[in-house]
């Protein structure tokens, strides 16, 4: 019988030293960590805190379909609707508060009303009509007498609350849609391109535009007129606390005089002017037009003039002619020519 030989233990294979990479691969792989190394650095040093620095006060989609023109707009298209950045480092501007300065003007909280006027704790409205004529030319002129407790009662509406060209709507529609107790048209913004565009303090357009005038109603309740591009500085104007704003024209009183860089028209035309007699105190007026044998309609001096006897130290020419319609506690109050017209804005003022 064979003896097995016990075989002879099996050697272990040596341990080999680990691949070494080569010196260029290392050279990329430490390049490429650098590299992101920087990115996200930029990121979190620059990037974001400009983003977040920049957030506008509204993103305003514009249609781009034509709308029909106004023939009294003066105005002419430009290009491009800016939603304006609101600069974060400035201090919020003071809110107009006018309780104590009116205060024989309001209410203890009872509404009162009449067919003319309306008294509230926050408004006090007066409607008057005006008969007159102007050498051969009859008159009707409705003037709102408006006080506001707060300068959050004076508003802007757009049409379908939507901004863009080609939206319309009836005034009575809107004022009634606002609960306004007192509204006139406004601007007509949707006739074109130009003109700024602000909102119960949103800037929705930045564009000062050619023959186009602004007037601003800032927060602390105060009115200014810019009857040049040049003299309008938009961040500044939305950091001083500007709450709505119009662009037509012509900007008919500064300071309680007849403004001498008015349009030199001789038309007799219906007419829609917003005023300021102090802070706090305004007006909306509507002159009929274009009715033979009821009102003829006045000139930009005669509306001039007429708002200077009332005692505003501020007018401002909004759209006329067709558009020219004043409503007050849900009804129209003029007579507006051919019925008036749909449009793109009112002016109005409500309980807040």
């Amino acid at each position: 019988m064979q003896k097995k030989v016990p075989s002879a233990p099996r050697k272990s294979a040596a341990p080999q030293p680990p691949r070494q990479s080569p010196p260029w691969l290392l050279l990329v792989i430490d390049c490429v960590l650098i590299g992101v190394s920087l990115l996200v650095f930029a990121l979190f040093d620059h990037v974001i805190p400009e983003r977040q620095a920049a957030v506008p006060v509204a993103q305003v989609q514009v249609t781009a379909q034509p709308v029909a023109a106004s023939t009294e707009a003066p105005g002419q298209a430009a290009d491009g609707d800016v939603a304006l950045l609101q600069p974060t480092e400035t201090p919020a501007p003071a809110v107009g508060d006018f309780s104590q300065k009116f205060a024989d003007k309001f209410t203890d909280g009872e509404v009162i009303q009449t067919e003319n006027s309306y008294q509230s704790a926050n408004l006090n409205i007066t409607l008057t009509r005006y008969d007159f004529t102007v050498g051969d030319y009859e008159q009707a002129v409705y003037v709102q007498d408006i006080y506001v407790r707060t300068i959050d009662c004076f508003h802007r509406r757009f049409a379908e609350d939507t901004f863009g060209k080609a939206i319309t709507e009836g005034v009575l529609s809107m004022a009634n849609r606002s609960n306004a107790v007192a509204a006139v048209n406004g601007d007509y913004y949707g006739h074109n391109n130009g003109g700024i565009v602000i909102c119960d303090g949103v800037m929705y357009r930045d564009n000062f535009g050619a023959d186009i005038q602004t007037l601003v109603l800032f927060r602390d309740g105060t009115m200014k007129g810019y009857t040049d591009a040049s003299q309008f500085d938009a961040r500044q104007v939305m950091a001083d606390g500007a709450w709505q704003s119009f662009s037509f024209g012509p900007l008919l009183v500064v300071d309680g005089q007849v403004n001498p860089r008015g349009y030199a028209s001789s038309n007799h035309d219906p007419r829609t002017i917003v005023g300021m007699v102090e802070p706090g105190h305004y007006m909306f007026i509507v002159i009929d037009g274009r009715q033979s044998g009821y009102a003829e309609g006045m000139t930009y001096g005669e509306s001039a003039e007429f708002c200077q006897k009332l005692g505003l130290q501020v007018a401002f020419n909004l759209d006329g002619g067709k558009t020219s319609q004043m409503t007050f506690q849900g009804a129209i109050a003029n007579q507006p020519y051919k019925n008036g017209r749909e449009i793109s804005d009112i002016a109005y003022v409500a309980e807040p």
